[in-house]
């Protein structure tokens, strides 16, 4: 009968932060096996259900600094390899070993769900808040089978510390009236936000309009309105974005935000003469209607959120004068 060696394991194992190892029998009878590292430090920290495309798909770490998004199937041995253009390190002869053990590790996890956007968002187990941190209520603990997870397309992330932020906010910020103001209007988007999910108010936004000659401090007072919430300087996924875009690009910028302030640079930049409609949008919190290729109705965005423009001349110059605007919109 033959006697198989106690200290053996067949099975990939994880060292945590090292990588992957498993065991080489053997090669004489009585000899010790031989650990081989099969992978660096690869792990499925999460899975959850795409609402786009209906597909599970995993979040993958190296506990440490890279975290990526991929279908499920990418742990299958013809797609496994391709991790490794993310840095990842895959010892290919140990692929099949490797992906069976990483698929283990995955069906141990409860599936999470995903929700699109940020500030006070309503999901079927009660609301969340999603910042630069996901805060959950008691309603969504106690109904949830599982840790929310997020996506939204804003740089959310500090830079710095509120220690830091607060030191400025003393020694630039406090005793001037108007740069106070620009912090009260940024933080009245998750107040608003708030207002309206328990029903208080009957719009969704407000639009603040910062208006003076070049030079006199607009850019840098609405910097400093979202730097409550995010990144505030200009940029792709930032809080400051520009007037010079199409209507659907404006509208995209604020798809999916419930409570973080945005800003909308030099209106005289603007590519259309007629801001009346587009106003309204942003204050209602709803985009235009469009349809797709089949003449079907598509989903339009949503949101609802304190929006600042800065220009040098008034907001309402190329828009209809209608008191409707006006209440929602603070000069």
């Amino acid at each position: 009968m033959t006697q198989t060696n106690p200290s053996f394991n067949p099975s990939p194992r994880y060292k945590s932060k090292k990588g992957w190892y498993k065991d080489k029998p053997p090669k004489e009878k009585g000899g010790m096996p031989t650990e081989v590292e099969i992978a660096g430090p690869i792990v499925i920290e999460n899975k959850f259900i795409d609402p786009k495309t209906n597909t599970e798909k995993v979040i993958i770490t190296d506990e440490d600094q890279k975290e990526i998004v991929e279908s499920s199937d990418i742990l299958t041995t013809q797609k496994l390899p391709s991790l490794m253009k993310y840095g990842f390190s895959i010892n290919e002869k140990y692929t099949k070993d490797l992906g069976y053990a990483l698929q283990q590790m995955r069906n141990q996890l409860p599936i999470s769900y995903l929700y699109e956007g940020v500030g006070i968002l309503e999901t079927p187990f009660g609301p969340i808040v999603s910042l630069s941190e996901i805060y959950t209520t008691k309603e969504f603990d106690n109904k949830s089978p599982s840790d929310a997870i997020c996506d939204n397309a804003y740089d959310l992330t500090p830079k710095g510390t509120f220690d830091n932020w607060f030191n400025m906010y003393l020694k630039e910020v406090k005793g001037s009236l108007l740069l106070e103001l620009a912090v009260v209007f940024g933080i009245s988007a998750l107040v608003t936000s708030f207002l309206k999910h328990k029903h208080e108010t009957e719009f969704a936004g407000i639009i603040f309009s910062f208006t003076g000659q070049s030079s006199t401090g607009k850019s840098t007072a609405a910097s400093l309105a979202v730097s409550v919430a995010g990144n505030p300087t200009k940029g792709n996924e930032t809080l400051f974005r520009n007037w010079n875009a199409t209507r659907n690009a404006l509208e995209g910028y604020l798809s999916n935000n419930f409570g973080i302030p945005i800003v909308f640079d030099e209106l005289s930049s603007a590519t259309f003469r007629d801001t009346t409609g587009l106003l309204y949008s942003i204050t209602e919190g709803q985009g235009r209607q469009r349809s797709n290729v089949h003449g079907e109705v598509k989903t339009p965005k949503n949101w609802g959120t304190s929006v600042i423009s800065t220009s040098e001349y008034s907001i309402f110059n190329d828009s209809a004068q209608n008191d409707g605007l006006r209440v929602r919109t603070i000069l």
